[in-house]
């Protein structure tokens, strides 16, 4: 899945159930995953796919062992990916469910590509996303030859599967898995069928409430701008601060970095966060005073000063002044310190008044 792009919180659920299937304390994936708190119950917002890809990197490395996604695809049922499995068990043929898949996949996360071929003996579903992360184009194709094996039986298992990344196990472990013949380094991801499945039926086929759901994705596909700025108003601030946050991890917090990961250039970002009432000063300035209190007290402020982007000690020294009221070391003396009891004291909060500029001696991002 690639760096441009944007994912639904629907994605985030079925990673997050994925995870519990395959055994992570339900406790954990949270953690693991990184995540706002509320995010997992907003049902359809829309988040940077950078977002999605901590989260999956992040189940992935607590997992027991490698292809966590070919495990989990085998045990999430039928309704785990919400709309999209409801269009596909709803459909009247195998070709009617995988032209749905194609057309709506967007909904879940846009940021690739899939596309079916066929000729006379074969029916191919493709799946390209340069950049993305291999997990999650198992657990995509995972998902499809399951979802082929319930709905059309056995015979309709695939000839053959293939993936455009390298191996994380033996080939044999795949194959196991996913009961078919599996090759590694294409230029894309690929499921071939036999053509007959384009012909096959399905037993839950019901072309009425198939119309109304293919109603209801229409609407909503209609309303994504496919290159990310779908986030409501509402909805903007918390994505920012999270995408904010993972480019300050990456040493590079500028606006124009930012805007890359919703998929929009810095100035649309800027009048967008103009429109809401606050500014990328204002919430990089938040992030880096939260940081700065988190680490004071286990950490010197050298190390502090250089992991918020500061050219100096004193530099750092002199914006978290300005910022509090209170110097690094008195704050960390002073228990319960925070931002809103600084500005009952007379300062102003992170980012209020003055001109739009960097703090002194701030130094020039880091490359990631």
């Amino acid at each position: 899945m690639p760096a441009h792009g944007s994912g639904s919180t629907e994605l985030l659920r079925v990673l997050a159930t994925a995870a519990a299937t395959d055994g992570i304390e339900v406790e954990d994936v949270r953690r693991l995953m990184a995540v706002p708190g509320d995010l997992l119950e907003k049902r359809g917002a829309r988040v940077p796919i950078a977002v999605i890809r901590r989260a999956w990197s992040g189940l992935t490395d607590g997992a027991a062992g490698p292809l966590l996604s070919l495990r989990a695809a085998r045990k999430l049922p039928p309704g785990s990916l919400d709309i999209l499995d409801y269009l596909a068990q709803t459909s009247t043929t195998g070709a009617e469910a995988f032209e749905q898949l194609t057309r709506y996949l967007p909904l879940l996360a846009d940021a690739g590509r899939v596309w079916t071929e066929a000729d006379r003996k074969t029916f191919r579903f493709r799946h390209a996303a340069p950049g993305g992360l291999p997990s999650l184009a198992e657990l995509l194709l995972g998902l499809i030859v399951e979802r082929s094996r319930t709905m059309f039986g056995p015979a309709f298992a695939p000839r053959l599967i293939q993936f455009a990344h390298a191996p994380s196990a033996a080939a044999s472990a795949y194959e196991e898995v996913l009961g078919a013949p599996v090759r590694f380094g294409g230029d894309h991801d690929e499921l071939v069928f036999d053509r007959e499945i384009v012909r096959a039926p399905i037993a839950s086929r019901d072309p009425a409430l198939r119309s109304i759901l293919v109603a209801q994705a229409e609407a909503t596909l209609s309303r994504m701008d496919l290159r990310g700025t779908v986030l409501r108003d509402d909805e903007l601030v918390p994505a920012f601060r999270h995408a904010l946050a993972l480019a300050l991890d990456a040493g590079d917090p500028s606006l124009v970095r930012v805007g890359e990961s919703f998929g929009m250039s810095a100035r649309t970002l800027q009048r967008r966060l103009a429109a809401v009432g606050v500014s990328h000063r204002e919430l990089l300035q938040e992030l880096r005073l939260e940081r700065a209190r988190q680490a004071l007290g286990s950490a010197q402020l050298k190390e502090v000063s250089l992991d918020l982007g500061y050219s100096s000690q004193s530099a750092f020294h002199r914006a978290f002044k300005r910022w509090t009221g209170l110097t690094p070391g008195a704050a960390t003396l002073a228990d319960g310190a925070s931002p809103s009891s600084a500005g009952r004291r007379g300062h102003p909060r992170p980012g209020a008044g003055g001109p739009a500029q960097p703090c002194p001696g701030q130094r020039a991002p880091r490359p990631s």
